[in-house]
């Protein structure tokens, strides 16, 4: 298999990568601004400064600062800089539909939106991660007495799911979904211990305040959650995942969500076994 040429992605989805690598910093209003346009790129191209307005529901000020934190000179100029993008990048055409294929059906329609939403939140959370950050949280994990494993909502069996995983490589680990819980924990962990902490958002009120117990407690943290997000902010070291929207439709927790974190986890802990392999 070719090795993975992250310069190569990074450069096929320049615009698109910023904006989702900004999410955390944006404003509200810029951040609906951004979700509707990380939903639907290639429509976003067709609207005009009015129907973005109204597809984010925020003012037409708004959008011309959205653009400008980008670097573009107002939406007539960000929309060229897309559309060159999506020009430069455009899928293969597919082959037309046989009659009774099956590709007319509303569920197959549903079906197939989802596996492919899932897929580009995959190859985005790729480009997105920093290797020497992937490298630094496996030493923290490998020198870590023990594992305290924070998560809160959604997340929170996530966080179950990474105990599962560090018990099969025999560290010890606790998952803490209860914010209470996590509160009586923190303050028991140490310098030799390691809080880990996964977070969609990266906004959780209840996991940050645990968080800041940890550390001032001495416990060194690993994060999972959004790049410039306050748990990012509070972590040794941040493994970056912008997949959160908030505006995120009728799924309670939609796969472009859930799949890149997992399959992050299963980096994480597939270059953990290499590592411990590798000392025996």
């Amino acid at each position: 298999m070719a090795p993975f040429d992250g310069a190569v992605l990074t450069a096929r989805g320049e615009m698109l990568d910023r904006i989702r690598q900004s999410l955390a910093s944006f404003t509200p209003a810029e951040r609906r601004v951004a979700e509707a346009v990380l939903d639907t790129p290639s429509t976003a191209i067709t609207w005009s400064i009015s129907d973005a307005a109204r597809i984010a529901k925020v003012s037409e000020p708004s959008i011309i600062r959205f653009c400008r934190r980008l670097d573009c000179d107002g939406f007539p100029d960000f929309r060229l800089k897309l559309a060159q993008q999506l020009a430069k990048h455009q899928p293969a055409p597919q082959p037309l539909a046989r009659p009774g294929s099956g590709n007319d059906d509303p569920l197959a329609a549903m079906v197939d939106d989802i596996f492919q939403r899932a897929g580009q939140a995959i190859e985005e959370a790729r480009r997105d991660l920093d290797l020497g950050a992937l490298r630094a949280a496996v030493a923290m994990l490998g020198k870590a007495r023990r594992v305290d494993i924070y998560g809160y909502g959604s997340s929170g069996f996530m966080a179950s799911e990474a105990q599962h995983r560090l018990a099969a490589l025999a560290i010890p680990a606790v998952a803490y979904s209860d914010p209470t819980l996590q509160m009586h924990s923190a303050p028991l962990l140490g310098p030799g211990d390691l809080l880990f902490v996964l977070s969609f958002s990266g906004l959780t009120s209840y996991l940050i305040s645990n968080i800041e117990i940890a550390r001032k407690a001495g416990a060194p943290v690993l994060a999972i959650s959004p790049k410039g997000s306050i748990v990012a902010s509070l972590a040794d070291v941040n493994l970056n995942l912008n997949a959160y929207r908030q505006s995120s439709g009728r799924m309670a927790v939609p796969t472009g969500r859930v799949a890149p974190m997992y399959v992050l986890l299963d980096a994480l802990f597939a270059a953990m076994a290499e590592e411990m392999g590798g000392e025996h």
